[in-house]
């Protein structure tokens, strides 16, 4: 294996740790399910599983699609391929979102945007990182391919297109701008709220007093864990890396039963929970090095 290959391996590992409940490859393939997740399907109303390692979600609407996250280079394919299984043509998709600007979620940004010349949208510092091609966040991971950001958002400013309209909230801690993605989705002649995930906590191991990258990423943390118990939990939370929730989702959410980045409101207070508690614990231990 080149040494590029294996030094972003080693990073995809690294992130993958920050991450509460990533299901181990082996139980997603025990449910008849690859890990890779290649076959695309609906997830609920308008929202589509894209595929990949890591959560890719194309919203559709009569008026064109909404990419959030692309993943790594790898996955690029992957996602073309299943948009076109899907029944919808690629170059419709006229915005890119991400959840935060991480090797393994934006990667694909550059590539997607010459295919399809998608407005590419993001938050804050993470716009930034897109840009230059160079993470910003604590961990300052490499592997980020710069794409031009064509809106820089802030926290609460919305995205519309056909009807459709996701609100950003800002969830700064993982990576400076990470931002959860807030709409609704009808089925069933049900309304449902739905949040994509931005990111919660930093990745373990990174510095959290004096990181010259994000020199306020305590602080920050604190907020966004604070501002998470605060909003009342959404019907459906989508994950950007496969769970293992070790139990069905709640009965009355009509999801997709391929659907393992799937999370009901319970899923989510505890993962918040789970989160305010590594923190605590990292904070503590990070305290005693120095």
């Amino acid at each position: 294996m080149r040494v590029d290959a294996m030094r972003q391996l080693l990073m995809i590992v690294i992130l993958s740790i920050g991450v509460t409940t990533i299901e181990p490859p082996g139980l997603a393939m025990q449910r008849g399910q690859s890990p890779q997740a290649a076959e695309a399907f609906r997830i609920i109303g308008n929202i589509y599983w894209v595929g990949g390692e890591y959560g890719s979600y194309l919203i559709t609407t009569p008026q064109g699609h909404i990419l959030l996250d692309t993943g790594t280079s790898a996955m690029h394919e992957v996602i073309v391929s299943n948009v076109k299984k899907l029944g919808f043509k690629v170059e419709d998709i006229k915005i890119m979102l991400s959840s935060h600007a991480h090797f393994d979620h934006v990667q694909g940004h550059a590539a997607m945007k010459k295919l399809t010349g998608a407005q590419v949208v993001a938050l804050g510092a993470d716009a930034q990182a897109l840009e230059t091609g160079k993470d910003n966040s604590a961990g300052g991971f490499p592997g980020i391919i710069a794409v031009h950001v064509d809106r820089v958002i802030k926290d609460g400013d919305t995205v519309s297109l056909g009807g459709v309209t996701l609100r950003a909230l800002w969830t700064p801690g993982h990576t400076q701008g990470a931002t959860a993605w807030m709409t609704s989705v009808q089925e069933d002649g049900k309304t449902y709220s739905v949040w994509f995930r931005g990111g919660e906590i930093p990745n373990d191991g990174v510095p959290l007093f004096g990181n010259p990258r994000h020199p306020r990423v305590i602080e920050d943390t604190r907020m966004t864990l604070q501002r998470l118990k605060g909003l009342q939990p959404p019907d459906l939370f989508l994950h950007n890396h496969h769970q293992n929730l070790g139990r069905s989702l709640h009965p009355t959410l009509p999801v997709n039963p391929l659907c393992d980045t799937c999370m009901d409101a319970k899923a989510f207070t505890e993962l918040v929970a789970r989160s305010e508690q590594t923190f605590a614990k990292n904070v503590r231990e990070a305290e005693a090095k120095k």
